[in-house]
């Protein structure tokens, strides 16, 4: 083992949590789910707004192209 991934193995050994870490309250975690569900909800969101978006352009890319065809 490398001197590098031997220093990371003793310093991974060492991490120890502090005993003034705050508890997870009950509010806190309540708090932090709510915030998963908002952001979710918000990249679905965009997700589906950038998805009609980039439909509508390859449809308008596909509608262009077929017209330099008749030409």
């Amino acid at each position: 083992m490398s001197l590098f991934y031997w220093y990371i193995y003793i310093m991974k050994n060492e991490i120890e949590i502090p005993d003034h870490f705050p508890d997870a309250k009950e509010k806190d975690i309540k708090a932090a789910a709510k915030r998963r569900e908002d952001y979710s909800i918000t990249r679905d969101l965009r997700a589906k707004e950038e998805n009609e978006a980039i439909a509508r352009r390859l449809l308008r890319d596909k509608e262009n192209k077929g017209e330099d065809n008749t030409v």
